[in-house]
């Protein structure tokens, strides 16, 4: 897969979580998703000196902090533990860690390639896989987490890490098999079943995709995310009103996440859209630009909303705000094509069909 396919697949909503996934590896189980980049820092760090003071090894204070997920606190004292502590390996790995759900993959890989040049583990390959994974380095990744399961065949993340890179490459017969590989060793990671039944649902076996939803859903009742892909494989397999009761109960699960997940409001929009209920779907699209305006997304989808229900003049400054936060996204030029067809403005319809074409063959 080329990176501009890569780009393009990851930009429609049907793919767009598999990647943000990958973060899971880095947790312990259950605590999907992972905590967003700026919630750790603020800004890309650059590495800093190794020093240390008289005689202090600061490791177990820096662990404390990592279980308690206190990063920006535990990143600094594991920077401080030098090459000559036997505790060096490990504060590596943890430094991979952090900067890998910081969203840093050039420094995460640093120090996890250093934790594996002194010391294997299947947790460092995993983490390496998941870094390669979101760098697009599919051939890497795969390697990677096949070197952790050669380590040992009953890491269970190995398998989900070989899982989540088959499935993003869409070769879902291999994502299914390392899956359910994971889950024979740990069937009570409600990542794995989460990961099992999107690539299920993208697989099109909707049946045994609500089968690992609910599962998942029933062992993590807190995840946003599993309510919005139970929700839409219940209205794939004809069942809209469970499937509404669901998109509301993940919305008011929503209510309480800081910041709030997107994507079960762009959900239920789009299912709302299908049910030519279009003022209900507006005010969902309206939700995130509230919550998320850099967020072009909700833009489009309210653009498209607002054309089909002919408010042309609403359409057009919807998409256009959508088109000003990414102009690399072919489908907004051509609604906006469409959109001034409609108003009558042929310069701007055909500017933007040229662009469209322009963007897409890129």
């Amino acid at each position: 897969m080329t990176r501009s396919r890569w780009k393009r697949e990851n930009n429609r909503p049907e793919r767009a979580g598999l990647v943000a996934v990958a973060m899971i590896l880095a947790w312990t189980p259950g605590l999907l998703p992972a905590t967003s980049a700026h919630a750790i820092f603020p800004a890309g760090l650059a590495p800093i000196p190794q020093f240390s003071e008289a005689g202090k090894d600061p490791f177990e204070e820096a662990e404390r902090l990592f279980r308690e997920r206190n990063f920006p606190a535990a990143e600094p004292l594991f920077r401080r533990i030098t090459a000559t502590s036997p505790h060096y390996p490990k504060a590596q790995l943890r430094l991979g860690t952090i900067y890998y759900a910081a969203g840093q993959p050039d420094l995460a890989e640093l120090f996890l390639r250093t934790h594996l040049r002194l010391q294997e583990s299947p947790e460092g390959h995993t983490l390496l896989a998941g870094v390669q994974l979101n760098q697009g380095k599919f051939d890497a990744a795969i390697e990677s987490a096949r070197k952790a399961i050669g380590l040992d065949k009953s890491y269970a993340r190995a398998h989900t890490a070989l899982g989540m890179i088959y499935a993003t490459v869409e070769d879902f017969p291999k994502a299914l098999s390392a899956f359910r590989s994971a889950l024979e060793l740990d069937d009570k990671d409600a990542n794995t079943w989460f990961l099992l039944g999107r690539s299920y649902f993208l697989s099109h076996e909707p049946g045994m995709a609500r089968e690992a939803l609910e599962n998942a859903l029933g062992l993590n009742p807190q995840v946003v995310e599993i309510y919005s892909h139970l929700a839409r494989t219940l209205v794939r397999l004809g069942e809209s009103t469970e499937a509404e009761k669901v998109f509301m109960q993940g919305i008011e699960r929503n209510r309480l996440r800081t910041p709030p997940d997107k994507g079960i409001h762009i959900a239920y929009g789009l299912f709302l859209a299908g049910s030519d209920r279009g003022e209900e779907s507006c005010e969902q699209f309206r939700t995130v630009t509230r919550f998320a305006p850099q967020d072009p997304e909700a833009y489009y989808e309210l653009a498209k909303v607002l054309f089909q229900m002919k408010r042309f003049v609403e359409a057009a400054r919807e998409a256009d705000r959508a088109v000003t936060l990414d102009r690399s996204d072919y489908r907004i030029h051509y609604l906006l094509a469409r959109i001034y067809t409609a108003l009558g403005d042929t310069g701007k319809a055909e500017e933007h069909a040229r662009h469209a074409v322009y963007v897409e063959q890129q």
